[in-house]
């Protein structure tokens, strides 16, 4: 059950629907998971249903931040998310801490943040970044691939993307 309310998320605009078919592939149970701009929470609800030890979401908007935070107790994986506001660089998420880091936020965001979601994710694991209009993908595959992280996957759903790139260190 999710209610966005007055946050953006319900799971079925093209970026969010890739977002959550790359959860599906890559959580595994034990896994920590970083939500970069939760929204209503959906993507951080979907990594704890698939077994996320812990997933921290983050959202910059106060009115999202309450709403992810209801469907969060409603779903009942308030044991396993936290949700808080702000962003990255963010002192709860710390270096190397997560299995996988997902932003479905916009290039631009994605963009400015790729040194924070890349350094917040442990030695071989995973970037999910989404919200990307077709024409800002290399802008955005450049930022994460400059931030030490390597372009795995580019999925295509109309005129968006999302990309997944593995981090090695």
């Amino acid at each position: 059950m999710l209610d966005p309310g007055m946050a953006f998320g319900t799971g079925h605009h093209p970026t969010t629907s890739m977002c959550l078919k790359q959860l599906d592939a890559l959580v595994t149970p034990g896994i920590d998971v970083l939500d970069v701009g939760c929204g209503s929470g959906v993507l951080s609800i979907a990594a704890a249903r698939l077994g996320a030890r812990h997933v921290f979401g983050l959202e910059i908007d106060s009115v999202a931040v309450n709403v992810a935070k209801q469907n969060v107790r409603e779903n009942s994986v308030e044991h396993t998310v936290r949700v808080a506001q702000g962003t990255l660089p963010h002192p709860d998420a710390k270096q190397s801490a997560y299995g996988i880091a997902v932003a479905n936020i916009s290039a631009k965001v994605v963009s400015e943040i790729s040194p924070y979601l890349v350094s917040a994710v442990q030695n071989g694991g995973k970037v999910i970044a989404s919200g990307i209009l077709l024409e800002n993908k290399d802008i955005v595959s450049q930022a994460l691939i400059e931030a030490g992280a390597d372009l795995e996957e580019t999925l295509v759903d109309g005129d968006w993307v999302t990309l997944v790139a593995g981090v090695k260190r």
